[in-house]
């Protein structure tokens, strides 16, 4: 039975509250964070060793070091002189680490064969890729089975190491499968995209028609975090919002520019934002599904350890606190549940239905007016997520000195490894750790 009602209170006296120094670091190096893509045996039993008319893609593993797979994929597409749409890969991966993951390039793009091995140009980043094979079509998050994680925690003291165990310890399924976890599936923050500057969802604004509001959340709002052409793009146009001219002189050559070309030559602010890349207006409708998912799912895990009498963990979050239950306090039934990503077109059980109701009037909505006024695209789409991901081969190493700690009492070290299934967020896991 899944009934559930109610709305998520911080003072709640089933919730575990447990304040961290807040020196943990994560990252300290780029290979503190590994990510290594697990494909599924069907694909890899599907390469040729040869191109033919019925496996016409060159499938690579392409290894990275503190690059985003879409930039990766441009330098890939400049080192093979093939057209950027001819690259394709089956997930985003880290930036701030060092992955692995499959890639294809149509081999029809290739002046000559493909080559067996590929090296990052002498200006690029660190990036390498060797050819697998040749496969049936472009590479998709279908060929994806899990991901595979190995991150390295520093400067934790011994409280926090204790903490860590214990807490791993409780979202066990048992103690004699201590090596599968199960962990709230949140969207990570890395999701959110524009978002994540605090100012809102450019989604929210596109939904009430404020198309002037949703650009500029997109595009012309500037982060903390941004670099590169990003933080230059968001600067420039903060700074010359209004003056498209003067704006267009400040910001740099890249696909997003379009859109402010668009107003410079008298265009609406709908024609600008049609003239986003289909990307990027996708992560705003998909940035604000993600936020209004967690949302569901954070009262539902309230509510799962309210009814239970199971103390749950809290960890703080700009989007929103994550509320992550303990294994003893999700049935059967809350394991295999999955909830529908808000959509026009989403049919949600009957048992999530207070909670979705009291969500979608804090955001003055409804599920129906979950649609951009005047466009067909980017649209809201449809399906559904697991409540509940299964970290698999979850194990904590014996804690080692951090090297990086200096003379501080926070001086330990601890490598955790596991592996998610596709979708599913390693910063959530670390966040339900108290990381």
């Amino acid at each position: 039975m899944l009934a559930i009602g109610g709305r998520y209170c911080t003072e709640a006296a089933s919730l575990g509250h447990f304040p961290y120094s807040g020196r943990v670091t994560i990252r300290r190096t780029p290979d503190d964070f590994r990510v290594d893509e697990v494909n599924t045996p069907a694909f890899l039993a599907s390469l040729a060793p040869e191109r033919s008319a019925s496996h016409p893609f060159a499938a690579y593993r392409l290894e990275k070091i503190s690059l985003a797979t879409p930039d990766a994929l441009g330098f890939v597409a400049r080192a093979l002189r093939v057209p950027r749409d001819c690259v394709a890969a089956a997930g985003l991966k880290d930036r701030h680490a060092v992955t692995s993951q499959i890639i294809t390039v149509d081999g029809a793009a290739f002046r000559g064969g493909a080559p067996t091995e590929v090296y990052a140009g002498p200006n690029d980043p660190a990036w390498r890729m060797k050819r697998l094979g040749f496969t049936h079509r472009a590479a998709d998050a279908t060929i994806i089975e899990r991901n595979a994680f190995r991150i390295v925690l520093r400067g934790l003291s011994k409280r926090e190491f204790d903490e860590l165990s214990r807490r791993a310890a409780t979202l066990a399924v048992s103690q004699t499968e201590a090596e599968t976890l199960l962990v709230a599936n949140y969207f990570g923050d890395q999701r959110f995209g524009s978002a994540r500057h605090g100012q809102g969802f450019a989604a929210r604004a596109l939904i009430d028609g404020n198309f002037e509001e949703g650009l500029r959340l997109a595009i012309g709002t500037p982060a903390r975090k941004d670099s590169g052409t990003v933080r230059a793009l968001t600067r420039g146009l903060a700074m010359y919002w209004g003056n498209w001219p003067a704006a267009l002189r400040a910001i740099p050559r890249m696909p997003e520019r379009g859109a402010i070309e668009t107003l410079a030559r008298g265009g609406t602010f709908q024609d600008a934002f049609v003239a986003l890349p289909k990307f990027t207006q996708e992560i705003c409708v998909e940035a604000y599904q993600s936020y209004l998912w967690n949302a569901i799912v954070r009262e539902l895990a309230h509510a799962v350890a309210e009814t239970t009498a199971q103390r749950a963990y809290e960890a703080e979050d700009i989007f929103g606190a994550m509320i992550f239950p303990r294994a003893a306090a999700l049935t059967p039934a809350f394991r295999a549940l999955h909830i529908p990503v808000p959509s026009p077109r989403a049919e949600m059980p009957e048992c999530l239905s207070e909670i979705v109701a009291g969500i979608l009037e804090d955001e003055g909505i409804s599920l129906a007016a979950l649609r951009i006024p005047g466009l067909e695209r980017p649209w809201f789409g449809g399906g559904s997520r697991p409540f509940i991901a299964e970290v698999c081969d979850f194990e904590i190493s014996a804690p080692y000195l951090d090297e990086f700690a200096g003379q501080s009492p926070a001086n330990i070290a601890v490598t955790v490894s596991f592996t998610l299934p596709k979708g599913a967020y390693a910063t959530v896991v670390l966040r339900s750790l108290g990381q």
